[in-house]
């Protein structure tokens, strides 16, 4: 199944479960002629994630895995499940290689269940320098093998950033209060971003439990509706696919050259320091992001295919793909990073 046909199988299947009355009418619906291709997701970035080695926590470095896996026929039922055995190396302007990858093993939380099948980590270390280009090249036995490339976005510029706490709140197990950011947008290109929170500790670890910093939902029943075409506060979590929502990127179509911000009610989850081997949080990092255009379109064109929410009658939502005889993405992400002392 290519990542661009699910809503087609789901209409098929649907039509043909319809009651058709008193009448008896046979449909016949032509499978759509399919082309089995490599498929897989993958944003280079310049973020080290040497520097949280050994961190169960480290949620932004799992979620920017690769990730590979098949197309497969629109009618094919089968759980779409990752392939293990790709090869995929990155390559730089001088044809070098600079980067590979070995495939994650799977895990099981009970026997017969297994999952990360299809995620890969790196061998190199590679951290993407921006203005650098860089080439992707992914090959499994019996598919044509699949090739994109892209340049490195310059990191955003982040002239400030505050953590406003609210000291009216009393949940011992959340902090609560709010983020202001403020970015000064370069006028020379076209700047794509996307912003997210976590916390570490003194040492800039992340913290014993969850790190990330999440929006305030207290007043609002747990239902927050984004402000289309706002800058707003991103999950990290949301990075990881399909069925995640709260990843919003932002174009500057309206502030080019500007300077512009985003302010948002958040929470996070402060430690506990009291406890043997648990840390306190004492640094929020704040995370600007800048995207390339071709991580922008799909990462845009994945939320409107999530939203979907697999109904047939809604409009088309196919996902973008930058890869050559493949599906999916290759894309570059520059972060930078700003350290709130809380």
């Amino acid at each position: 199944m290519s990542l661009s046909n699910l809503p087609a199988r789901v209409a098929a299947l649907l039509l043909l479960s319809l009651p058709l009355g008193a009448c008896e009418t046979t449909l016949d619906l032509p499978e759509p002629e399919h082309t089995p291709r490599i498929a897989l997701q993958y944003s280079l970035s310049n973020y080290d994630a040497q520097a949280q080695a050994g961190s169960e926590n480290d949620e932004l470095a799992r979620v920017r895995r690769l990730y590979v896996s098949n197309s497969q026929r629109v009618f094919d039922l089968r759980q779409l499940r990752g392939r293990q055995d790709a090869t995929v190396v990155i390559v730089d302007e001088s044809g070098a290689v600079v980067e590979s990858f070995l495939p994650v093993p799977p895990r099981s939380a009970y026997p017969g269940d297994t999952f990360d099948i299809g995620y890969y980590q790196p061998t190199m270390s590679l951290k993407g320098e921006p203005g650098r280009t860089y080439t992707l090249r992914a090959s499994l036995p019996g598919f044509e093998t699949v090739e994109s490339t892209q340049t490195m976005p310059k990191a955003p510029v982040i002239e400030s950033a505050t953590f406003t706490k609210d000291q009216s709140a009393s949940n011992p197990n959340d902090v609560y209060g709010r983020l202001a950011v403020t970015i000064a947008d370069d006028p020379n290109v076209t700047n794509y971003y996307v912003a997210f929170a976590r916390v570490v500790d003194k040492n800039y670890k992340l913290t014993t439990g969850w790190a990330q910093v999440q929006p305030d939902e207290r007043d609002s029943n747990g239902d927050i509706t984004p402000e289309v075409g706002q800058f707003q506060l991103s999950s990290i979590g949301a990075f990881a696919g399909s069925g995640y929502y709260g990843f919003y990127p932002y174009a500057d179509t309206n502030v080019n050259g500007k300077r512009f911000g985003l302010t948002a009610d958040v929470r996070y989850y402060p430690g506990c320091p009291s406890s043997p081997g648990c840390t306190e949080a004492a640094y929020m990092e704040v995370f600007v992001s800048s995207l390339t255009r071709d991580a922008y379109n799909f990462y845009l064109s994945r939320q409107r295919y999530t939203d979907t929410e697999f109904n047939p009658f809604a409009e088309p939502a196919p996902l973008v793909s930058n890869l050559k005889n493949g599906y999916g993405l290759f894309g570059g992400i520059t972060d930078a990073v700003y350290r709130i002392k809380l």
